[in-house]
């Protein structure tokens, strides 16, 4: 027959049963086990019948309890402060593992897939040219936790060395801050990035160009490049025959040159609009002296092979070679855009302004208007017409009622 457990009053988790037949003393003998728990942890121990050599009793019961869950704490505040030791030292290499990320692996592990998932493909394709080009070759070995002030002022004195527009330096900041404002939302760096202002890269205001380039610089221009670079030539050439931004030039592949429809397409433009333009007999004449590549490469390559990304170096030493900014100020001065600008100043005075946005690749009319100048002779002819006497190919004006 199964004894039942009876549980002492005096100490709570101790208990005892009794034998069937076996008496101690006066008693029935009895057996004595212990309940209790350990962090969370339910644990029973039998300790034997009170006939034993150890001679069990309800008060020794107790006391190996008390003794056994004084053991059970201490083990379990240790297990406890290795685990949290552990958890601090885990911790501690994750710091010094992140204190040891450079820029360019945060930028690979972090940042790049990030944009990709929440940005347009044309945005993060400028940041990742930004980044390959200018920021990762001067920045990227360095750790994220290393970057400052002093950093940010290499990198404006590294993009205006290369003679990059303000415009084109604060685009190539923005793409900086933003990589390191990521970080700063996620505890990576300590500081928030300083502001366009703070770092003397801020936007330009007014930056629209005023040069127009004559006819004897282009010359002059084109002289020096076709004796010394002709791949500069030929995409300076593109550019004075077509208008185009320097980066659709740069982005030109053969796949958008198509001579049996004697077309080229711009597909990914500055809008996000593609433009499709006429191969001119000069833009023929171009093509015709190039070595089509396969469908994927690029029309115009350095001499090495590599793509373009910034205006040809040799223009800017030609520019000054020249001396075609002797005296200039900063807006008039001449620049690889300044060809956008003075081809769509020469078209303005044939074109009128939708068909001017079409050629340029404008959405709004404004830019256009920006060129369309009024024509001085016209407005003489009509305004001589007022107040002359009628001539007899000019029917007299008559009002709504005939009189």
């Amino acid at each position: 027959m199964k004894r039942e457990w009876i549980q002492s009053k005096k100490f709570k988790g101790v208990r005892w049963r009794l034998h069937p037949t076996r008496k101690h003393g006066v008693q029935f003998d009895r057996y004595y086990a212990l309940r209790y728990q350990v962090d969370g942890e339910r644990r029973e121990e039998g300790l034997g019948w009170a006939s034993d050599a150890e001679n069990w009793t309800e008060e020794k019961a107790g006391l190996k309890l008390a003794q056994l869950k004084s053991e059970g704490l201490r083990l379990s505040d240790e297990r406890r402060l290795t685990k949290e030791q552990r958890t601090i030292e885990e911790a501690r290499g994750l710091a010094e593992a992140e204190a040891r990320r450079t820029l360019s692996e945060y930028w690979q592990e972090s940042y790049f897939p990030a944009a990709q998932r929440s940005k347009k493909q044309c945005s993060w394709e400028k940041e990742e040219s930004h980044f390959k080009h200018h920021i990762g070759p001067l920045l990227g070995g360095l750790t994220l936790r290393s970057i400052g002030l002093s950093q940010w002022d290499e990198l404006v004195k590294t993009l205006s060395s290369a003679g990059l527009s303000t415009r084109s330096k604060e685009y190539i900041t923005g793409t900086f801050r933003r990589i390191l404002k990521h970080a700063y939302d996620r505890r990576m760096v300590d500081d928030a990035p300083p502001s366009g202002k703070r770092v003397g890269v801020s936007g330009p205001g007014n930056n629209r160009r005023l040069r127009v380039i004559s006819h004897d610089e282009e010359a002059a221009i084109m002289g020096y490049l076709e004796a010394g670079d002709m791949c500069a030539w030929r995409i300076t050439r593109f550019c004075f025959l077509t208008g185009c931004r320097a980066s659709e030039a740069f982005q030109l592949t053969w796949a958008h040159v198509d001579f049996s429809r004697n077309v080229l397409t711009f597909p990914e433009t500055k809008n996000h609009d593609s433009r499709i333009l006429p191969l001119t007999p000069p833009l023929q004449e171009l093509f015709g002296g190039m070595k089509p590549g396969t469908p994927g490469e690029n029309v115009f390559t350095k001499a090495d092979g590599s793509a373009y990304y910034l205006a040809p170096s040799v223009f800017r030493t030609a520019v000054e070679n020249l001396r075609l900014n002797k005296d200039r100020s900063k807006r008039d001065r001449l620049v690889f855009h300044s060809i956008r600008h003075t081809v769509a100043t020469r078209l303005a005075q044939r074109l009128g302004p939708r068909d001017l946005m079409d050629v340029m690749g404008w959405r709004t009319v404004q830019m256009a208007v920006r060129y369309v100048h009024a024509n001085q002779e016209a407005k003489m002819r009509a305004l001589s017409m007022l107040g002359a006497a009628p001539s007899d190919n000019v029917l007299p004006f008559r009002a709504a009622d005939g009189r």
